[in-house]
């Protein structure tokens, strides 16, 4: 298959792409689906959180967990979805060591959410559709299976911790025509539920898995009615493939693009495949065969006698929605002025999003009361705005969040509040102080265990900005007379010269003077 990502856009024009995705996510609850064991499925020792429901004694009796009920019933209504009137919860039998019960607690036939929709938007990113609206076909609510830890000798081991964990599975319709509209919307789901509070959504640490459902058909041999794919002038399509457990994005689509192809090159062959279920292999950069896939019948599914029917949308009356992630992403571009990327970064996780807020809540007041901002007119105001949120914005996306990656810190250990970061970023759209001394200043800000007033780090380390043109000449000329060579080149016509004598200018003043002053200081004694 080597260089086989090459040849995805060559086919589109005879192929179409046909991709369902089916994610689960572990809902963070204090207590499992079913039992009061603790729901901890990451506890470092084996087997230390289960009961006899936990291993499917015979004779125990499951109690549903009222909050994971209400948890999947605001996934439903943050999805668009329609909430069930009567919902219930079903047996899907299939014999596997994880599973001592022999079978699972789901649902099937009366999920307790459907036919909803998210919209994914590409705004900056490279897709060839600007917008897509996938359709949601159901969200269930069913119990984790164990966890098999398989050894180098062959053993393997089984941990129950992760049994009857709460589990969310959301299915959509095949309403996606490329890996990356696959992964963005991955990625939208779990920004969904860390705003909503429900999963921490750890790809790693299994806390959401990802599956999709692949097949490549011919163009004008299918059409697609009410999320079902269905065969055209009695053609027949080709089988699908589930790609089964993708747990990073990456992976999401790596093993769609390679399952594109995959199936391309066996049409082309003359070749078919059985409905299958296939895995991701990493390392060798391919899918690989795991089984024949089962068909719902094999699973024999009959309603739980244990468990009596409930009412989701009775729950759901008293279920408020808070503003979500994509109406804030929009709000945050629309209202501050964000550019779409950083809104995207800023609005990824709840209490980013709560930092940027405050941060510009506290930066528009300051604005605004400016003698020279407060009585112009509003078209001035909100391009001003407009200025100090790209500032502001890359200062977040960037700087702070490069200074957090690079002291190992995560945004909740940080002591900086938003009231003293928009007093930094006022003081750098002020001129008060360069960037790279705002940096130094950020760095000190971002690395104590204390809040600090960077206006107090400026004064006290005496980083505030030359804007003196006296000073800023004399250490222009000094350079100016430390680099001959340089100065000639400039002479010569070579541009590019001048920004490394800006730079030994700003090394001089070790940061302090005003860059737009020294650039004119420059030009104007070297032409």
């Amino acid at each position: 298959m080597e260089g086989s990502l090459l040849n995805i856009n060559d086919t589109m024009a005879r192929y179409i792409p046909i991709i369902g995705m089916e994610v689960h996510v572990e809902l963070k609850t204090d207590s499992k689906m079913f039992c009061s064991c603790p729901c901890s499925p990451d506890a470092k020792e084996p087997n230390s959180n289960i009961c006899e429901i936990c291993l499917g004694h015979p004779g125990t009796l499951p109690v549903p967990n009222r909050q994971a009920i209400e948890w999947a019933v605001l996934i439903g209504k943050a999805l668009g979805c329609r909430i069930a009137d009567v919902s219930k919860f079903d047996r899907k039998h299939y014999f596997y060591p994880d599973l001592p019960k022999g079978y699972q607690i789901s649902q099937y036939d009366e999920p307790i959410a459907e036919y909803g929709r998210l919209q994914l938007t590409f705004p900056v990113e490279d897709n060839p559709r600007d917008s897509v609206t996938i359709g949601i076909r159901r969200a269930h609510l069913e119990e984790d299976t164990a966890k098999l830890l398989h050894g180098t000798d062959g053993s393997t081991l089984v941990d129950f911790n992760r049994a009857g964990t709460p589990l969310v599975e959301i299915v959509t319709d095949p309403d996606f025509q490329s890996a990356a509209e696959a992964k963005k919307y991955c990625q939208e789901l779990r920004t969904l539920f860390r705003h909503l509070g429900v999963s921490d959504a750890d790809m790693e640490k299994g806390h959401m898995r990802c599956e999709a459902n692949v097949s490549v058909q011919e163009e004008g041999a299918f059409e697609i009615v009410d999320g079902e794919v269905k065969p055209r002038d009695g053609a027949i399509l080709n089988n699908k493939v589930e790609l089964k457990n993708l747990n990073s994005f990456k992976a999401v689509e790596k093993a769609i693009e390679y399952e594109i192809v995959r199936q391309t090159r066996m049409i082309d062959a003359g070749e078919d495949w059985y409905q299958q279920t296939r895995g991701w292999d990493e390392d060798a950069g391919e899918t690989v065969m795991q089984r024949i896939k089962e068909n719902a019948s094999d699973y024999r599914y009959f309603p739980d006698p244990d468990i009596p029917p409930f009412h989701p949308a009775a729950l759901g009356k008293t279920i408020s929605l808070p503003e979500l992630p994509q109406a804030k992403r929009a709000r945050f571009h629309e209202e501050y002025g964000f550019s779409y990327a950083d809104a995207q970064i800023l609005t990824s996780i709840k209490a980013w999003a709560n930092f940027a807020e405050d941060v510009m809540s506290e930066l528009i007041d300051w604005l605004y009361s400016l003698p020279e901002i407060a009585g112009s007119s509003d078209a001035i105001r909100e391009d001003k705005k407009n200025q100090i949120a790209r500032l502001a914005g890359g200062w977040m996306t960037s700087k702070l969040l490069g200074q957090l990656n690079e002291s190992g810190k995560n945004f909740s250990d940080m002591a900086l509040s938003a009231e003293n970061f928009a007093e930094l970023i006022a003081l750098v759209y002020t001129n008060k102080v360069s960037s790279t001394n705002a940096q130094k200043i950020l760095a000190i800000m971002v690395a104590s265990d204390a809040d600090h007033d960077p206006t107090h780090i400026l004064e006290e380390k005496g980083w505030g900005q030359i804007t003196d043109t006296a000073a800023i000449e004399s250490a222009v000329d000094a350079v100016i007379a430390d680099n001959p060579a340089q100065v000639e080149q400039f002479a010569a016509g070579k541009e590019a010269v001048l920004k490394f004598l800006i730079g030994m200018v700003m090394k001089a003043t070790e940061g302090t003077a005003n860059p737009e002053t020294v650039e004119e200081i420059l030009r104007k004694k070297l032409t």
